[in-house]
């Protein structure tokens, strides 16, 4: 299952590149008395990655609030979900081995891996693998941008608790069992196949981030769960004069890049919803392949 574990870090996780400046992928979007700067981000990365557009850290500083998926600094409430199947449950003598190897690799202890849900798991050796090779989440888009948010006193807002998020994962089959397969199948892999997926986000290149999605082998179920419903909903609130007060008011509306390309976008989903759509970056390319 090639690039399933990929395609969720790059909806909850991501990171670096090799150009001089980003260029990411965002738009504006206004209707009536709302204006919003729609910003496709990635959420792990390194200084590399910085600094995003004058644009976008103006539009910040003038707004009345930031966007974002989830406010991650709402931990207080979490509750992890009960589970039926551990990693040591699901994986096989070769995957056992395998992870042996993995554990030793990014200093976790064994008994720890073995005895996590496999969704839990694939997330620990992603991030692992991606703190191994220098990039972290205080580097991501997000963090940087809640950071100035924060330290400027703008309202920070959230599109969906914490909560859901982890609820969401964890409703996979067999407890996320498929997300850890991948991310075994994947490990020696991700290195290249992320920084073209980065270099991909820097140069806002949306062909080739709508290529990445595409080829991506995941079901029509997980696509339908993760993006589909999440873009509806999104959509849906950033309509309503109960999410934004009077739909008056200038925001930056940060979510994953994967989830303004392809079909059923957030982008489309507004403009379907009446606002005037305006994309605001260049649409450069690059020259990578996902491997």
């Amino acid at each position: 299952m090639r690039s399933l574990s990929l395609l969720l870090a790059s909806i909850y996780l991501t990171l670096f590149s090799s150009l001089a400046s980003s260029e990411p992928i965002y738009w504006s979007a206004k209707k009536g008395n709302l204006e919003l700067m729609v910003l496709g981000s990635i959420h792990v990365g390194n200084e590399s990655m910085y600094p995003l557009p004058f644009e976008i850290t103006e539009f910040l500083e003038k707004s009345d609030g930031l966007i974002l998926e989830t406010d991650t600094r709402k931990t207080h409430d979490i509750k992890y979900p009960s589970y039926q199947h551990t990693v040591k449950d699901v994986v096989s003598d070769t995957q056992i081995n395998q992870l042996v190897l993995i554990a030793k690799e990014l200093n976790i202890a064994e008994s720890t891996l073995f005895s996590l849900p496999p969704w839990s798991a694939s997330l620990a050796i992603q991030m692992g693998k991606l703190n191994l090779l220098g990039y972290e989440p205080s580097q991501g888009v997000d963090h940087k941008l809640l950071y100035e948010a924060v330290l400027n006193e703008i309202p920070v807002i959230g599109l969906e608790p914490l909560q859901f998020q982890i609820d969401l994962i964890a409703s996979l089959p067999n407890d996320g069992e498929d997300l850890l397969f991948a991310a075994l199948d994947e490990y020696h892999q991700n290195e290249e196949m992320t920084k073209c997926l980065v270099e991909t986000w820097k140069a806002g290149d949306s062909e080739k981030l709508l290529e990445f999605g595409i080829n991506s082998e995941i079901s029509d179920d997980f696509v339908q769960l993760f993006i589909t419903q999440r873009n509806e909903d999104w959509a849906n609130k950033l309509n309503s004069d109960e999410f934004i007060e009077s739909n008056k008011g200038r925001y930056l509306v940060v979510v994953g890049a994967l989830h303004l390309v392809g079909k059923n976008n957030l982008i489309d989903g507004l403009h379907e919803r009446g606002f005037a759509m305006e994309k605001r970056s260049k649409n450069n390319q690059v020259d990578c392949e996902f491997i």
